[in-house]
């Protein structure tokens, strides 16, 4: 299954993705020979290397010539500066692009429709683009319909999106960012914001994602078939106007498999090694996948440690809160971490002591490794007034005569 990943920590736009999925490999001329199926004129599509803060990638501008701008209905039409919903819905369902196409294609402008008309309390149908319905919005969406056509996308996903700050000036007058339709579309998604003072993922950009049903935040595990970078048309002081991109095939075997993952870490110099240790247990019992102690050196030659915590999206709240409970922090920091692991796989190990639980992974050259559960072992250490090392060499034997039994 052809994946399409996303990571956009300077937004996304319409135009950025054109660029990036040319980058990944859909030719410019295919991509214009099957936008020409459209009923508008007036247009050309321009692609060319470009750079922000060292960042190298593929930048595409959609050039419209808006004196030439029309479409085959009729004279009239070609006066309109503001599309509805359903008249540029019709103009697809009656074109000869794919069916395929045609699907993504209106289900992005359907999200976008529903957007509007929650925001301005009128039906879809009747909803007046109007940035959104200009020639080269109605490219983006349907060039991104093509494109992810040709590469064969079957699954989206984005593991992160900034949409900016400050304030835009649009049809409707000065509006805050997320604008109201960018931040109806992305209702109920994890998103980060404030990184800039300008808008960085646009109601074009969310309504591409959303149209496609992207899944926001999920892990894919698979074989890389290309990368590419591709550049937005503005230079940004605070931020490298870069969208990043990988299409990723998931039908192939793999060992690894890749996640998302926060770090919740917080200094402490005032605290005792008794009250450190127990803050850490209510941290996995709070659902931390992962905690650790780091030695460090602070303010005024204090000793001290940093507490540090791995936790999934689901149980984050719950170790910021418990951190903050337990220990005698102020506050703390987090940052999101991409992790990659080997497959595992969970078994038993029959023993005269009772069984032992097992963790076996397998590495690419087909090799693997095991380890076993220190619960288990330590309890049969106690019971049997052992040593950790006898009680591992013990089952050892027990697992290598088991699996070879299997084999």
């Amino acid at each position: 299954m052809a994946t399409l990943l996303y990571q956009c920590p300077a937004g996304i736009s319409g135009d950025m993705n054109l660029a990036a999925l040319v980058a990944l490999g859909v030719a410019p001329k295919d991509l214009e020979a099957e936008l020409r199926k459209l009923p508008y004129t007036g247009w050309s599509l321009k692609f060319k290397q470009d750079n922000r803060h060292g960042i190298s990638g593929l930048n595409c501008t959609v050039i419209v010539d808006e004196e030439s701008t029309h479409t085959h209905e009729s004279i009239e039409h070609s006066h309109h500066k503001h599309r509805t919903y359903r008249e540029i819905r019709e103009a697809i369902e009656q074109s000869e692009l794919a069916e395929a196409v045609k699907i993504d294609a209106i289900a992005c402008f359907k999200a976008l429709a529903e957007a509007e008309a929650a925001v301005h309390g009128v039906e879809p149908d009747k909803v007046h683009f109007h940035e959104v319905g200009a020639i080269d919005s109605i490219i983006d969406i349907v060039g991104a319909a093509i494109g992810w056509d040709i590469l064969g996308v079957e699954r989206v996903v984005c593991s992160s999106l900034e949409v900016g700050g400050g304030s835009i000036r649009c049809a409707h007058g000065v509006m805050p960012v997320p604008a109201p339709a960018t931040s109806r579309l992305l209702n109920g998604i994890s998103f980060s914001s404030g990184a800039t003072d300008k808008e960085t993922t646009t109601p074009t950009g969310a309504a591409l994602l959303i149209g496609k049903g992207c899944e926001f935040g999920q892990s894919i595990s698979g074989i890389q078939i290309r990368a590419a970078i591709a550049i937005g048309q503005r230079e940004d002081p605070n931020v490298a106007n870069a969208l990043y991109v990988s299409l990723v095939d998931e039908g192939s075997e793999s060992n690894l498999s890749v996640d998302q993952v926060w770090e919740v870490v917080t200094n402490i110099d005032d605290m005792t090694a008794e009250s450190l240790s127990f803050t850490c247990e209510q941290l996995f019992d709070s659902g931390a996948l992962d905690v650790w102690q780091t030695p460090a050196t602070f303010k005024k030659g204090r000793l001290g440690c940093s507490i540090h915590a791995l936790v999934e999206d689901t149980n984050l709240s719950n170790v910021e809160n418990c951190l903050l409970k337990y220990s005698r922090t102020l506050g703390l920091r987090k940052q999101k971490w991409s992790r990659t692991k080997l497959t595992r796989e969970m078994s038993n190990v029959a023993t005269p002591w009772g069984e032992v639980r097992v963790k076996t992974a397998t590495l690419e050259d087909g090799s693997y490794r095991h380890k076993f559960d220190f619960d288990d072992c330590a309890t049969i250490a106690r019971s049997e007034n052992q040593t950790l090392a006898w009680v591992n060499e013990k089952v050892q034997e027990l697992y290598l005569k088991q699996t070879s039994k299997k084999a």
